[in-house]
C-alpha cells in the first residue's frame, strides 16, 4: 500500500532537496500523484516514500540531514569498501604478530648476545691467568731456555723410554 507525503515532508523527512525531488519526479524515477493538474506540473505533488525507499536502496543512496556535507556511495562500492577494510585488517593482525615475533625474538638474541659476553670474558680471564702462570714459570727456572729444555728434551726422553 503506497504511502504518499508532499514534496515538502519527503524533503524534510529524507533530507533531499526539493529541486532534486522535482528532477527525480521530471525523469519519471518516482511515482507521484497530483490533484486537478498533471504530476509533472505541479509544483507540490504527492510522492510514494514506499517508491522513494526503492529508489534510494536500489541507487544505493542514503539519505542524510546535511545532504551538502555528505557523499553517496553506490552499494557495491561500498560492500568493496567494508571487504577490503576487513582485508587490511587482517593483514594489519599479520603484520603485528610479525612484529610482535621478531621483538621476541630480539629479545631472545639479546640474551644470547648477553651470555656469549660473558663467556667471552670468562675466555679472557683464563687467558690472562694461564699468560701469568707462564710468565711465573719462566722467570722463575731462569728464563725461557730450561723451560723449552724441559718442554723438547726431557719430554721427548720421556716418550721414548
Amino acid at each position: 500500500m503506497a504511502n504518499w507525503l508532499s514534496t515538502k515532508s519527503v524533503a524534510e523527512k529524507y533530507g533531499i532537496p526539493k529541486e532534486q525531488i522535482r528532477e527525480w519526479i521530471r525523469l519519471r524515477y518516482l511515482t507521484c500523484s497530483s490533484i486537478g493538474t498533471e504530476p509533472y506540473e505541479d509544483n507540490n505533488p504527492l510522492i510514494d516514500t514506499d517508491e522513494l525507499d526503492k529508489a534510494l536502496e536500489f541507487n544505493s543512496l542514503k539519505s542524510y540531514p546535511d545532504d551538502t556535507m555528505m557523499e553517496r556511495v553506490r552499494k557495491e562500492h561500498l560492500n568493496w569498501l567494508y571487504q577490503e577494510k576487513a582485508r587490511l585488517e587482517k593483514v594489519n593482525d599479520d603484520l603485528l604478530e610479525e612484529i610482535h615475533k621478531h621483538a621476541r625474538r630480539e629479545t631472545e638474541l639479546g640474551e644470547n648476545l648477553e651470555k656469549m659476553m660473558n663467556y667471552t670474558h670468562e675466555i679472557l680471564e683464563i687467558h690472562e691467568k694461564m699468560m701469568k702462570d707462564y710468565e711465573n714459570k719462566i722467570s722463575g727456572k731462569g728464563g725461557i731456555w730450561p723451560f723449552l729444555y724441559h718442554l723438547f728434551i726431557i719430554k721427548k726422553n720421556k716418550t721414548l723410554i
